[in-house]
């Protein structure tokens, strides 16, 4: 369950200020009493650099009603490869044919691999902390498309296994009959 009143994603260009802005948004929101907390999915890290403190996933007080964190996307990363490899492990470990082991090494180079980790993110925000409003300063907009995209690429994805899954189990009826 989400505990938000509101989400504000702000989106931009690398360099005109998305950081800046979206920190004193969310410091103007906390001192109008609105329990905010700002994230940064921006690899850059800037907002330790605007708020001058060291700053991790674990979301630090800043003043009354605004906390900040800043997740370690790399981190993400590790852990979203992890749980994709324990599930397809455990949901594909009958397919012998194809050693299921030499396609985690190159698992890790998939395209949208780190907008799932983003999200992964997210998601950890999103269900473990109550504020009024959650603002995210996004990473420049080639990645921040990317991320939004994810929904629609997600289902091309599973469309083309589902049909590629078909043919797979077509030509393993003819080798068992």
């Amino acid at each position: 369950m989400y505990h938000f009143n509101q989400i504000q994603f702000y989106i931009g260009k690398g360099g005109v200020g998305k950081s800046t802005i979206s920190a004193l948004q969310a410091l103007q929101f906390s001192k109008s009493g609105v329990k905010t907390l700002l994230i940064s999915l921006d690899p850059a890290h800037n907002q330790q650099d605007i708020f001058e403190k060291e700053l991790s996933d674990t979301p630090v007080y800043m003043t009354e009603n605004l906390h900040v964190a800043e997740p370690n996307i790399d981190k993400w990363i590790k852990k979203y490869l992890k749980e994709s490899e324990e599930k397809i492990q455990a949901n594909y470990s009958y397919q012998r044919a194809f050693s299921i082991k030499n396609y985690f090494k190159l698992f890790k180079y998939s395209p949208t691999v780190e907008e799932f980790a983003m999200l992964m993110a997210l998601d950890y925000y999103l269900n473990n902390f109550k504020v009024d409003l959650l603002v995210i300063d996004m990473p420049p907009t080639a990645l921040s498309l990317r991320f939004f995209a994810l929904p629609a690429i997600s289902l091309k994805w599973l469309e083309q296994l589902f049909e590629l899954r078909k043919a797979i189990n077509k030509r393993k009826k003819l080798f068992l009959n």
